[in-house]
């Protein structure tokens, strides 16, 4: 059998759901080198990162736009700003800032800051294995609950109980047990280290990387690969019979 992960980057490192039989399983690692390491054999790992990384000639990702164009206001926020391949190189904020101005045109966020150690960490591990064959490609949460409440963007914030229910309430239909499974994660872990919406949206990148009620598509547009040759698209599952 096919192994499928899904991934979320955490407090604590990477958190990511997979299957052991018929069970939903749960690791933590500190580092995605070893993540990869453990799943190298994996058929697919989709993780909530931001791959394909803007330059000059693209200074705004196609799949960025169009995951804003499905999920409207006020989930269209959740996409943040991606910083070019240099400006993850910078000591600070305000030198990834100047970078990026220099680079494509765009300023930096504190939110787009704060996610780019991890954007970097799997940057080089990409690059580094580049002509190899893996199974990690880029999916974000908020498009694959998108894709799974059959196109429907979610009402609350991810962060409230209003939106840890109702995000609960979709991954439901695809596995009855996940309730079950945040409460067993959240008892064995530290909410230092691991959040329940890091959970949930792990969790929903699994049932998407296993594609067993439908099929993977992909926000996708030109240029479909950055200047380094990573793919730029994000994964979701179509699971409708209308054309996309």
């Amino acid at each position: 059998m096919m192994q499928h992960v899904g991934v979320d980057g955490c407090k604590g490192g990477w958190f990511a759901v997979t299957r052991d039989g018929a069970k939903l399983a749960w690791q933590l690692f500190p580092t995605i080198d070893d993540l990869a390491s453990v799943f190298r054999n994996s058929e697919r790992i989709l993780i909530d990162v931001p791959i394909g990384l803007p330059w000059a000639d693209a200074p705004i990702r196609p799949c960025d736009r169009l995951a804003r164009e499905v999920l409207g206001r006020p989930r269209r926020s959740s996409v943040f700003p991606v910083p070019c391949r240099d400006a993850l190189l910078a000591e600070g904020v305000k030198a990834a800032r100047k970078i990026n101005r220099m680079r494509i045109g765009r300023s930096i966020g504190a939110q787009t800051w704060s996610i780019a150690p991890k954007v970097s960490e799997v940057d080089r591990l990409l690059l580094s294995i580049r002509g190899q064959t893996h199974g990690i490609r880029e999916i974000h949460p908020e498009v694959c609950f998108w894709a799974l409440a059959g196109r429907k963007p979610m009402k609350y914030s991810k962060t409230t109980i209003e939106g840890k229910n109702e995000r609960l309430s979709v991954l439901q239909r695809f596995e009855p047990s996940i309730s079950a499974f945040l409460d067993d994660v959240l008892s064995k872990t530290l909410r230092k280290n691991v959040q329940p919406d890091d959970i949930l949206d792990a969790s929903a990148a699994f049932i998407t990387a296993e594609a067993s009620q439908g099929k993977l598509a992909s926000l996708a547009g030109e240029p479909f690969h950055d200047s380094a040759g990573l793919p730029i698209e994000m994964l979701y599952l179509r699971i409708w019979d209308q054309v996309s």
